[in-house]
């Protein structure tokens, strides 16, 4: 028998950038720039298929994938990563090897959805807590801040990863407040 795991804290700060930066980049993307929604919609596979890996009473290894994508949104080097208009979430080695290792059909005309036969689940609200908090811990160590996206035109790895854990928190606030029988 392993000992339990012990209280993983959310940072305050980690959350709140996760909630800024997620939210203008959510915003510039309902302006209608095409690119970015599918970037953003890659972004939100890939966390999900992060996350499939991770109990829900073990929010540490959400924290520990969250830390590992904040690591992977810079190049080797340490210079900055440059901006992302279509991110190349499908090179991470978590997404790729989820989706190579799926028995299920993946939908041809949706090739970021996990199956054509059934809808995609929307992670618990606690694990992706955590990740955005590893995530934003890990990129900040990285020396990444955020720009604007209005200013700039661009959306770098992060903020567009920062916005899909927003639209996924979104995604699990709302199944939470159905009635069992409707989720």
């Amino acid at each position: 028998m392993s000992a339990p795991e012990l209280p993983v804290p959310l940072s305050a700060v980690a959350l709140r950038l996760t909630d800024e930066v997620g939210q203008a980049v959510l915003d510039w993307v309902a302006d209608g720039d095409l690119s970015a929604l599918a970037a953003l919609d890659q972004h939100v596979a890939a966390v999900r298929a992060e996350l499939a890996a991770c109990r829900p009473e073990s929010p540490g290894s959400a924290r520990l994938a969250g830390e590992a994508a904040g690591q992977r949104g810079r190049p080797a080097s340490g210079a900055p990563a440059g901006p992302v208009a279509a991110s190349p979430v499908a090179a991470s080695p978590v997404a790729a090897s989820s989706v190579a290792a799926c028995p299920v059909a993946a939908c041809p005309d949706t090739p970021f959805a996990d199956s054509a036969w059934y809808a995609d689940t929307t992670p618990p609200l606690r694990l992706l807590l955590h990740y955005a908090c590893g995530f934003v811990e890990a990129a900040v160590r990285a020396d990444w801040w955020p720009g604007e996206p209005a200013a700039t035109g661009l959306v770098d790895f992060e903020a567009l990863r920062l916005a899909a854990v927003c639209r996924l928190v979104s995604q699990a606030e709302s199944a939470a407040a159905l009635p069992p029988d409707l989720r």
